[in-house]
């Protein structure tokens, strides 16, 4: 490959990993506190008890199963951020306390202010699992950054930009992340595979064009000779993953897709001149089409012009898997241009700029959210990426 991948590899005239990682916190951080105070209406709730007495008072309140899931998946990437923006000199049981401790103290200060923020709820059920988010994060900042034998480990860790995209991946297929012993569950998740099922065209070349996606993610980290092992073992883990986990299924698009992106990176793409390039459009194309379909045009709806919004209305498990399918998506649009030669700064604005015309376009689909939350996203994760590789600006050529 004469390629440079994305690592967190830092170059003179770029931000340092240290730095690049502190601004990244600083963004997460800043996230967190637009998503726990937005709308931001506060009002004098008209209690007798006060914001921490009223907070203590809930220490034995847990939070159902999907709010449990979101916040915690809402502080790890601070904890990871944060463990890593700490100075290596420090030792790493001193670093995840110091984590764990400021994650526990940022979650319990959003609590206090939602006291008073209208259509917020206090609860210590939200500091615990912020805290168990903070904790899993500091945890994983800490192994990814390890000087670890196992090559695997190591290299995810020195590829965290397309190790975001396999995570996203999986965050996507895999919820609600709750696996299930009931055999009855696993038959039922796999007979409709055996009798005849159905085989949209559209579904199965989406899938492929996931999966393809993710076979340059795998070869990028790991190299050719553990791509042949270690992408249809990726494969195997989420059809697995789907057949162990409750409320999931199994669409035979998904399994036939990811049939066919190994045979076509393996016999054809992988050695096609500036394949990179073609799979950035394949793969563009699929945001775009996924995006406009089914292509029926109403009348006019107005757009919303706050950012996330329409997730934050949702319930937290529809948000959750809606983020990570839009992280992985416009994520790997960004990395597929940028590795096809764009660079990641116009990477980043064109995916955002073909995001904000399909949303303009989508206030006359009748069923979807017209909405700037999309390109905001987009140049937040652009902007992510940057930061923690510490190469910004820097074209890469294509993958010979």
């Amino acid at each position: 490959m004469r390629g440079r991948p994305l690592t967190r590899r830092a170059s003179r005239g770029n931000l340092s990993r240290g730095a690049g990682e502190l601004i990244a916190l600083v963004i997460i951080t800043a996230v967190i506190v637009y998503g726990s105070l937005y709308p931001f209406r506060f009002d004098h709730r008209g209690l007798s008890i006060g914001p921490v007495a009223y907070l203590l008072s809930t220490w034995r309140e847990w939070d159902r199963r999907g709010d449990l899931l979101a916040n915690i998946l809402l502080y790890i990437p601070f904890g990871l951020l944060a463990v890593r923006a700490l100075p290596d000199r420090l030792p790493g049981s001193v670093r995840v306390g110091l984590v764990v401790v400021v994650g526990a103290l940022l979650s319990a200060t959003m609590e206090l202010l939602q006291f008073n923020d209208i259509g917020r709820t206090t609860s210590m059920g939200d500091v615990y699992a912020n805290s168990i988010g903070s904790v899993l994060g500091a945890g994983a900042g800490i192994a990814l950054g390890g000087n670890f034998r196992w090559p695997l480990l190591r290299e995810l860790g020195d590829n965290l930009v397309p190790a975001t995209l396999i995570a996203a991946w999986l965050g996507y297929r895999l919820y609600p992340y709750v696996p299930t012993v009931d055999l009855h569950k696993y038959w039922h998740t796999i007979r409709p595979l055996i009798h005849a099922p159905p085989l949209p065209l559209g579904e199965l070349v989406r899938f492929a064009i996931v999966w393809l996606c993710l076979a340059s993610v795998v070869e990028q980290i790991f190299g050719f000779r553990r791509w042949l092992l270690l992408f249809p073992a990726l494969a195997g883990a989420e059809i697995a993953g789907r057949i162990l986990m409750l409320h999931a299924s199994l669409e035979l698009s998904d399994i036939v897709g990811a049939l066919v992106a190994w045979g076509v990176w393996l016999v054809l793409l992988r050695w096609m001149p500036r394949q990179m390039t073609v799979l950035a459009v394949l793969f563009l194309g699929l945001v775009v089409v996924g995006r406009l379909e089914p292509f029926r045009f109403g009348a006019s709806r107005s757009y919303d012009w706050v950012p996330f919004l329409a997730l934050m209305r949702g319930s937290n498990a529809v948000a959750l898997q809606s983020f990570c399918e839009k992280f992985l998506l416009f994520g790997g649009a960004i990395w597929l241009l940028d590795r096809a030669g764009f660079g990641l700064r116009p990477a980043t604005l064109l995916t955002a700029a073909v995001l904000f015309a399909t949303s303009l376009v989508q206030v006359y689909l009748p069923d979807r959210s017209a909405s700037v939350t999309d390109p905001v996203m987009a140049v937040l994760i652009g902007g992510i990426f940057a930061l923690i590789t510490g190469e910004p600006h820097r074209p890469r050529d294509e993958i010979a």
